[in-house]
């Protein structure tokens, strides 16, 4: 029963998006440098996302209800600050893991479709996803990253911290709860996820290879950040985007 109170704790601070701070603390970066960083809107700030083409953002699953309809969601892309409401670039489609559980966080991601292609500009790119398992940081693996904005500091721009992955085997001792393709993160003393970050990305060696989805306190450096593992669901992104795309013809078509 203990582990089913903590996972409903932790999904439930996750999605707090409409209230609380984000990103706790980190440095304010140049919008340019992470032009892939999305904001999701609902016609509220949903959740953050990443563009990893002109067409498909990738994103967390607890943001959306089961009956959320794709023309209710619009994606904003290449600006520092987010807005409280905002109507930006339709979604054309949305995609959920049919198996995500809010209960032990399994499978916590989605991918939209928008309408019109988000076309490469000087403030707009694309990221790559992870190609490889994350590992524990070492000299030898590449830096990592999370980036995401302040909600209640809307007039606080992009920011980011380094993070540093932990090993399977202390995740769970903090997190015994916790399913595969779920993976924890710490942040320096006084750094970390916060109200509002949901979807926020995990970055590593210029791929997207974590995705924020919940934390116990806000800055509290006993217990590391939960994050989706990006690899682990690769077969599903793969697979999503070609359900969107036949989708998509098959409207057209008609």
């Amino acid at each position: 029963m203990t582990a089913v109170v903590e996972s409903l704790q932790l999904i439930l601070l996750a999605i707090a998006v409409r209230w609380g701070d984000a990103l706790h603390r980190g440095i304010p970066v140049q919008q340019q440098n992470y032009g892939y960083v999305m904001q999701i809107y609902g016609p509220q700030f949903l959740a953050a996302g990443s563009l990893f083409s002109a067409r498909y953002v990738l994103t967390v699953a607890h943001c959306f209800k089961k009956n959320t309809k794709p023309e209710e969601l619009s994606v904003r892309a290449g600006y520092r600050w987010i807005a409280w409401e905002f109507r930006g670039k339709q979604v054309a489609g949305l995609l959920r893991h049919p198996k995500f559980s809010p209960l032990t966080l399994r499978n916590d991601i989605a991918v939209l479709r928008v309408k019109a292609a988000i076309s490469h500009s000087h403030m707009i790119n694309y990221i790559g996803l992870c190609s490889r398992p994350l590992t524990p940081l070492n000299m030898f693996a590449p830096p990592q990253e999370l980036a995401g904005w302040n909600l209640m500091h809307i007039a606080q721009p992009l920011k980011s911290m380094s993070v540093q992955v932990e090993p399977e085997k202390n995740c769970r001792q903090w997190f015994p709860q916790i399913s595969g393709g779920v993976i924890c993160a710490s942040a320096t003393m006084g750094e970390g996820l916060c109200y509002g970050d949901s979807g926020d990305p995990l970055i590593s060696g210029g791929e997207v290879c974590g995705l924020a989805i919940a934390f116990r306190k806000c800055g509290d450096k006993r217990y590391p950040a939960l994050f989706t593992d990006v690899h682990y669901h690769r077969a599903f992104i793969a697979q999503a985007v070609l359900t969107l795309d036949r989708e998509m013809l098959s409207k057209s078509r008609g």
